[in-house]
């Protein structure tokens, strides 16, 4: 089937209008041949769709990548990291994204299952080419906090993914997949990660956001990314593309712009994987739900930090969030 919807893609390109025409008929290769000039990829996370895991089992990704840095990992539990997808025998392998500044990482299934597909691909490549994962939220140690001032260190996250892909990525000349919201992505100028980094090294990154629905008029503007099902994923390139000429205010920009600024800024690629309207909310991970000690340790660093009671530190807050959410990202 995925052999199939891959040639109708390539066929139905040659058919749909000019936009569509736009889009490559290979997403995971447009973004791989974004190495050629970057040393960092850094893509908007957790995934709406099935495309970063996809790229991972790609044979051509550890041709093109050695390390991918994410956000849901404690920069203090590295060694746990690297033994785990090195394939060693790691039983408490989940500390790595539970024991993060952000309790939202422990519910998470994206990162849970990115970790274990990363250990299993390296079991098929000679140790010269096994991908390494980067933890690049902030080293806490939670059984040291017991104030607000003890997480205060630990606070600033762009400091830490700077710091954790420059002396890992940049300094070693390496390649990069960075995995963040995008807010710490954008080259704006601003002071994000990516941003940061790029003060030092001119261009280093290559910046692709995850449509999640366009602002106003999103069905029409759905239509021109190219026909769903046939053409999904497909990444287009703002440059040189009618994404690149629509005004700033259709994308989910999280500050003003003057008027008639164009683009998404900060971004160099769109990533389409199908409809807003269709696409699937992050399901909650079972093991976290269910594992009772684990929330008791959520509720002990709530109290610690003196989070307020609506604050999503507290499980029962952030459970009552989820619940009212709905399963679609437009839900």
């Amino acid at each position: 089937m995925r052999l199939f919807l891959a040639a109708l893609a390539a066929t139905t390109l040659l058919a749909t209008p000019a936009d569509a025409g736009q889009q490559h008929p290979d997403p995971a290769g447009t973004l791989l041949a974004a190495f050629t000039d970057h040393a960092i990829v850094a893509k908007s996370s957790p995934d709406v769709g099935p495309f970063v895991f996809d790229l991972i089992r790609d044979p051509r990704f550890p041709t093109r990548v050695n390390e991918i840095a994410v956000e849901c990992g404690n920069a203090r539990l590295q060694p746990l990291l690297d033994a785990y997808t090195g394939g060693g025998d790691v039983p408490d392998i989940n500390r790595v994204w539970r024991d993060t500044t952000q309790p939202s990482c422990g519910f998470s299934t994206f990162y849970e299952q990115l970790f274990a597909l990363v250990r299993q691909v390296n079991t098929t490549l000679p140790a010269s080419r096994k991908i390494r994962v980067l933890a690049s939220d902030p080293p806490v140690d939670w059984s040291r906090v017991h104030s607000p001032a003890d997480l205060e260190p630990f606070l600033d996250r762009d400091a830490s993914i700077v710091s954790v892909v420059k002396t890992q990525v940049l300094q070693r000349n390496r390649k990069a997949l960075m995995l963040f919201g995008l807010g710490h992505l954008t080259h704006n100028g601003g002071s994000g990660a990516v941003a940061q980094l790029e003060r030092e090294y001119p261009g280093a990154a290559y910046v692709v956001a995850d449509h999640r629905g366009f602002t106003s008029d999103n069905a029409r503007l759905e239509q021109r990314l190219g026909p769903w099902p046939a053409l999904v994923p497909a990444l287009v390139p703002l440059r040189g593309s009618w994404l690149g000429t629509l005004e700033t205010t259709f994308f989910p920009v999280n500050r003003e712009y003057p008027p008639g600024t164009r683009g998404y800024p900060g971004v160099d690629a769109y990533l389409y994987e199908g409809p807003a309207d269709l696409l699937l909310r992050e399901p909650l991970s079972a093991r976290a739900v269910l594992d009772t000690d684990y929330l008791a340790e959520l509720r002990r660093r709530a109290t610690a930090i003196d989070a307020p009671p609506d604050a999503l530190e507290w499980p029962e807050t952030f459970f009552s969030r989820e619940l009212g959410s709905g399963v679609l990202l437009r839900g």
